[in-house]
């Protein structure tokens, strides 16, 4: 076999022996139950790549951010910034890892637990309400994330006011 088919078997592998959600209740096929080592699994799998994503978000966000106050301070002399500059390489490390732990904790509870579990039940019967409730809950999720990444950030010190 080539290195190809290698990496495509244990895509493969992943793709179908591990759940995508630590709460899902079957695999992919519809009738294997996963084992407790396929669930933990769930968890881990996708951690290299929010990995990946947080990394490369925050050097583009923080990155451009960087550079339009680089600007702005030479265009504008007088200028002075309210905040500290971030080391980007450390706030793409610490954002890479919010999202590979963090992150991924919180969807498999929102995605796998609360909304299958808690949400469809209660408005099963109301689908227009059912919808509505799932909307909020994840932007609370999304609110509840962004605070969690912002207090990481400033108890570790790397976003602060000066």
């Amino acid at each position: 076999t080539t290195e190809n088919d290698t990496v495509g078997k244990k895509e493969s592998y992943w793709k179908t022996n591990v759940p995508t959600n630590i709460f899902q209740p079957t695999l992919l096929d519809g009738l294997t139950k996963p084992t407790l080592s396929q669930r933990m699994l769930a968890l881990i799998v996708p951690m290299p790549s929010l990995f990946q994503a947080g990394i490369i978000a925050s050097a583009f966000g923080y990155g451009f951010s960087s550079l339009l106050i680089l600007i702005r301070s030479f265009m504008l002399p007088d200028y002075v910034a309210a905040t500290v500059n971030v080391n980007i390489f450390n706030v793409c490390i610490y954002t890479g890892l919010f999202m590979a732990f963090v992150s991924n904790i919180r969807y498999q509870l929102l995605q796998g637990f609360l909304e299958p579990k808690v949400i469809e039940p209660l408005f099963n019967r109301y689908p227009t309400i059912k919808k509505m409730v799932i909307i909020f809950t994840r932007f609370g999720n999304g609110f509840i994330g962004s605070y969690l990444a912002i207090m990481g950030m400033k108890t570790l010190g790397l976003q602060r006011l000066k």
